[in-house]
């Protein structure tokens, strides 16, 4: 079973063979990205299966993706009361996530990744910051990662904090004000590994920017 973006056709998956993953790099190299963060995440969201988002605080990484995906209407949401810095959100944990719901008034919550294990349908899951997760949260990501029918929009705002799920990604995306462009896989997977996990926090219980 293979998950399929929007004109059918299989969506990319790149990190568990050679050949795909030079595939994939001949193909990102061709998308085109302009100044319409919304539209460049349609682009990358309608081909690859597996997305890191990643960019500066208050670039708009979390808004233009859930943006982006107005027209899915199986979109599950699991955020993370901390942000990459183990800081708390600003105002309120609750007001960001207000936030983050009327931004897609059909999005559905999920506080209990496992409860995903048993989905048959395709979806959307998009996982709010790393950042603080605890061991058994990130065990249950991987295993999401696996999943044929399950495309993943993983934000983070710092690439550091990915750890071995880099290994697990295909296809990096940086936002910037002015636009976006693709970070080569090879160069996440060597930042993880130079600066890893260092900064990140024993596990603590948490649900995400």
């Amino acid at each position: 079973m293979h998950n399929e973006g929007r004109q059918g056709k299989p969506l990319k998956r790149g990190y568990h063979a050679d050949a795909m993953k030079k595939a994939i790099k001949e193909h990102s190299s061709n998308i085109v990205f302009t100044s319409d963060n919304v539209d460049n995440m349609k682009k990358v969201i309608s081909d690859y299966k597996n997305i890191l988002v990643c960019g500066v605080k208050g670039v708009g990484k979390i808004t233009n993706t859930v943006q982006a995906l107005q027209d899915n209407t199986t979109v599950y949401y699991t955020g993370n009361p901390v942000d990459f810095e183990g800081k708390s959100r600003p105002v309120s944990y609750e007001k960001y996530l207000k936030y983050i719901m009327n931004l897609k008034k059909d999005i559905t919550r999920v506080d209990d990744l496992s409860t995903l294990f048993i989905e048959k349908n395709k979806i959307i899951l998009i996982i709010d910051e790393i950042y603080g997760r605890s061991e058994e949260q990130l065990a249950d990501i991987s295993r999401l990662y696996d999943m044929e029918n399950i495309q993943i929009l993983q934000i983070v705002g710092c690439m550091k904090s990915m750890g071995p799920l880099i290994e697990k990604i295909d296809i990096i995306v940086e936002l910037h004000n002015d636009g976006a462009f693709i970070v080569d896989n090879e160069l996440g997977r060597a930042i993880c590994a130079i600066f890893g996990r260092k900064a990140s926090t024993p596990s603590q219980k948490t649900g995400h920017d």
